[in-house]
């Protein structure tokens, strides 16, 4: 018999402690003709001195599949050889870990590496071995020989000053923190693919289970419907063949500069081919890397999962909540965990220049971040991580990357580890008043608010409208509590309406004194002072 596992399972991988270890793979097609029905596999994990600290049993299904549920390690450690054995089939894992493992999942943000993001040239050179061990599911839209090779030479890489560079980089900061505070290898498995919808990211059926999933995949169906197949195919040849230019030129400039951040390559390498031809074949198809990436690493167990996902949805900003909501679901289920921790990043601020000096606001990012809010407060053991002040003009994909995976990790440290005195929520409106002008409290995990300075009304962030819903900017100062925002629009004689932060682009100076930053806002006024 010939057992082959899922391309995770190898030397130095880390799996996840006080929980069931599940490995599974598959057998070759001749073993499957050859009868697998009945047959035992097994799998064992033993410590260095040869101790079985856990085992477990599973059988084969009829394609040949097998998925074994070994018993838990009750505290982290190794290392440990894990054995995997049916009939006269053996496969072994030396030098894995009982630890601490998280996805990391999303597009190009949570995909964007150590090396190429800011302060890189000052940071990576000076990284010690660490306690962080991290795995790149191979990228692919399809499932196929070439997937499956790449998939055979992914390694699990401890991460040091020779391996840290090419890890995301939100996730090593993430990582960084949570390992700063708990003593146990971190497992760090990115599953991540430039430029992809949500869309790409669950299943077809359950996008077909919500009328929000059924307009994002009628609106593919149509694209795909702008080409024949002919014109598809022609189209994808030169976008390929520009695609392998750009990326030989972006391979010669990173070597000369390894730490070039996105928005220097777009100078001087130029802009990212975008967008591709939309077809069937095309890779970024509704529930592509779902079924070629997820469910290449599901049901591995997880501690929980950080996302970085978005941009490429404004144009579906008012479907985004359901669907992210749905994925949620789906990803629970596939990694047995109806409870599994999902921290995920509320998109920056962000405007392309066409758009800025044209002076287009469409509203789409701003609208996008308020559904990614509804899902944050409505799904349980979800929460968000506000990241409105890391954008950068024009740039999709900003350098800052500690400010964001510092954040994730204060979520982590908080409701999934349960460590106190940890400040995780950043400040939120929590009701408004209006009198001669708007009272705005807030909630969150701070003792005070601050403003950076703000020179002008238009610099405050704040806006405020009558029932004639025309926004004006508003002057803002802090009240003596530390948690209130004072708001004096006199274009506004009667306020109805308030917001905060809620365009595509724009000032951000509220934050609390322990540097975490005010959530964007849009709100109906529905209180006068004095009132209840």
């Amino acid at each position: 018999m010939n057992i082959k596992l899922n391309g995770i399972f190898k030397d130095n991988m880390v799996f996840q402690w006080g929980a069931e270890l599940r490995v599974f793979g598959s057998c070759d097609e001749a073993s499957v003709k050859a009868g697998t029905q009945g047959v035992i596999i097994s799998c064992e994990v033993t410590d260095e001195a040869g101790n079985v600290v856990s085992k477990g049993e599973g059988s084969f299904e009829e394609d040949g599949s097998f998925l074994i549920f070994s018993s838990s390690i009750d505290e982290p450690g190794g290392p440990f050889k894990i054995r995997v054995s049916a009939q006269d089939a053996v496969v072994e894992m030396n030098n894995t870990w009982a630890g601490e493992v998280w996805l990391a999942a999303g597009q190009t943000n949570m995909l964007y590496p150590l090396n190429r993001s800011e302060f890189a040239k000052f940071i990576v050179t000076k990284i010690p071995e660490t306690e962080i061990f991290y795995y790149e599911v191979p990228q692919f839209g399809f499932l196929n020989e070439e997937q499956a090779k790449a998939e055979e030479e992914a390694k699990w890489v401890r991460i040091d000053a020779q391996t840290a560079g090419k890890m995301s980089a939100v996730a090593y900061y993430f990582a960084r923190e949570v390992e700063s505070r708990i003593e146990s290898k971190i497992g760090i498995i990115c599953c991540a693919y430039t430029s992809s919808s949500i869309s790409c990211w669950q299943s077809v059926d359950s996008l077909l289970a919500t009328k929000e999933g059924k307009t994002i995949l009628k609106e593919f169906e149509r694209d795909c419907d702008d080409l024949t197949e002919e014109e598809y195919e022609e189209r994808s040849k030169d976008y390929e063949q520009r695609l392998e230019k750009y990326n030989h030129e972006l391979e010669k400039a990173l070597e000369e500069n390894p730490f070039m951040t996105y928005k220097e390559s777009d100078r001087d390498v130029g802009e990212f081919p975008w967008p591709p031809p939309i077809g069937v074949k095309a890779e970024r198809h509704p529930g592509s890397f779902f079924e070629s990436m997820v469910l290449r690493i599901a049901p591995y167990t997880l501690r929980g999962v950080i996302f970085y996902q978005g941009e490429a949805d404004w144009e579906h900003a008012n479907e985004y909540g359901v669907v992210l909501t749905s994925l949620i679901s789906e990803w629970r289920e596939v990694f047995f965990d109806q409870e599994m921790p999902f921290l995920f990043c509320q998109l920056p601020m962000y405007i392309s220049k066409e758009k800025k000096y044209m002076g287009y606001e469409d509203m789409c990012w701003p609208t996008l971040r308020e559904q990614q809010q509804l899902v944050a407060i409505d799904v349980p053991n979800v929460y968000m991580a506000v990241i409105i002040d890391c954008g950068e003009f024009d740039n999709l994909h900003p350098s800052d990357k500690k400010t964001v995976g510092d954040r994730l990790a204060l979520l982590a440290e908080k409701f999934v580890y349960g460590f106190d005195n940890v400040n995780a929520v950043a400040p939120y409106i929590i009701d408004a008043r209006r009198g001669e002008g708007v009272e705005i409290t807030f909630g969150g995990d701070y003792a005070l608010l601050n403003l950076d300075v703000v020179y002008t009304s238009e610099d405050s962030g704040f806006q405020v409208a009558g029932e004639d819903e025309v926004f004006f900017p508003a002057e803002a100062s802090i009240d003596f509590d530390g948690r209130t925002v004072l708001l004096n629009c006199p274009n506004v004689v009667y306020p109805s309406k308030v917001r905060y932060a809620y365009v595509s682009y724009g000032p951000t100076p509220l934050h609390a004194q322990n540097g975490l930053t005010a959530a964007p806002f849009s709100v109906t006024i529905d209180k006068d002072l004095g009132g209840v």
